[in-house]
């Protein structure tokens, strides 16, 4: 028996240790160039200034396809039960010309539990292609994306769940109201609504019924709408999603975000509601980053409080199938992370979830690792 269980132990250890060392490789590429933990943004204007004031007339920027993505790995422990879980996380962006893109990210992610003997072992792997589309910028007010996209529904969905953005590592409740994943098109895009003061965004899209088992998707439309006020640094928007299939549900949203330009401080939230058996949750994130804090500079404090509101109609069979969106839950997450430089990221939160006979601790710890790798020998100004 301990024969049998050493190559799950050899895997276990290892599979981390290829993360760390492959973060590690990359960084040495970069280390030449990095200035430090908050040096990125203002290195990345420095270049954009230096690129508008010295292209001549006959100059463009050549893009050259970009590796990027992320390696992470994190131990969670849910109600005592501990789980381990090394994610690899590719993004590929593929320009062709100057009006087109194509684009996509998969994932790869084992499992690891504690079994009745006492040691780790792989209960489960998955992988899968989260988005793959080919994108055409018709102009600077309309993108035209055809694949498999991520429906856009709220702000989660598009703009935070990649691990190297979200502030707290756990999933908001929402995330299960709506169909999160599309296969078909979309028109994508934004102007000013009628003054320099207010900018309009906009999505929408169709989506076909796909049942393979790691690409599957349900056959819907729908769209999102926002209005952003750079003065203010502002966004409200709401959203919509209808399915065609199954029980021809309707989904609504709503959802904000504010960042004042006086402080290093970001307040959202999105509420989505079902009117099919997933019914309807909200969450309220704050984020606040210590950089005027001597010495705590890199650190990072977050915080959510989120509900549930169960459809009180749903049979026994219907709340297991819609799983946490089956019973009426509060939950309270607090998150601390820090920045081990412009790439690297230490994460640690601790939740609590109460629900009917279910009430639970949440504890997450991680870290995680952005990389991006030219795959041309060019780019830059020409």
């Amino acid at each position: 028996m301990p024969k049998l269980m050493k190559p799950e132990w050899a895997r276990f250890i290892m599979i981390p240790a290829l993360c760390m060392l492959f973060c590690v490789a990359l960084r040495g590429q970069d280390g030449s160039t990095a200035q430090g933990p908050d040096s990125g943004a203002t290195q990345g204007q420095t270049q954009g200034q230096d690129l508008a004031t010295t292209q001549g007339p006959d100059e463009h920027i050549k893009a050259i396809p970009i590796l990027t993505g992320a390696t992470a790995y994190y131990t969670k422990v849910t109600a005592g039960q501990v789980q381990d879980q090394p994610w690899f996380i590719p993004v590929l962006l593929v320009p062709i010309g100057d009006k087109w893109l194509v684009e996509a990210r998969a994932d790869d992610y084992p499992t690891f539990e504690r079994g009745a003997n006492g040691r780790f072992q792989e209960v489960s792997n998955e992988y899968g292609l989260q988005y793959a589309t080919v994108d055409y910028i018709a102009n600077k007010y309309v993108t035209v994306v055809a694949g498999r996209f991520l429906t856009p529904f709220g702000m989660y969905n598009e703009r935070l769940q990649p691990y190297w953005i979200r502030a707290l590592q756990g999933i908001p409740l929402t995330y299960g109201v709506t169909s999160n994943t599309g296969l078909g098109g979309m028109l994508r895009g934004g102007f000013p609504a009628g003054t320099q003061s207010v900018n309009l965004n906009y999505a929408f899209y169709f989506s076909a019924d796909n049942t393979n088992h790691i690409l599957g998707t349900t056959r819907a439309t729908g769209g999102r709408v926002g209005f952003f006020l750079p003065k203010y640094r502002l966004e409200i928007g709401g959203s919509f999603q209808q399915l065609l299939e199954g029980d021809h549900s309707h989904n609504v949203g709503l959802h904000t975000e504010w960042q004042p330009n006086a402080q290093p401080f970001t307040l959202r939230s999105e509420f989505a509601h079902s009117s099919g058996i997933r019914g309807s949750a909200y969450w309220v994130e704050s984020v606040y980053r210590l950089s005027q804090v001597p010495h705590l500079h890199q650190l990072e404090l977050v915080g959510r409080g989120q509900q549930v509101f169960a459809d009180p109609k749903l049979s026994a069979a219907q709340r297991s199938q819609v799983g946490k969106l089956g019973l009426d839950t509060n939950q309270g997450d607090f998150g601390l992370n820090y920045y081990l430089g412009r790439d690297v990221r230490g994460s640690a939160s601790y939740g609590r979830q109460f629900a009917f006979n279910k009430d639970a601790n949440l504890w997450i710890l991680g870290i995680t690792y952005r990389f991006i790798m030219p795959l041309g020998p060019t780019g830059g100004v020409h």
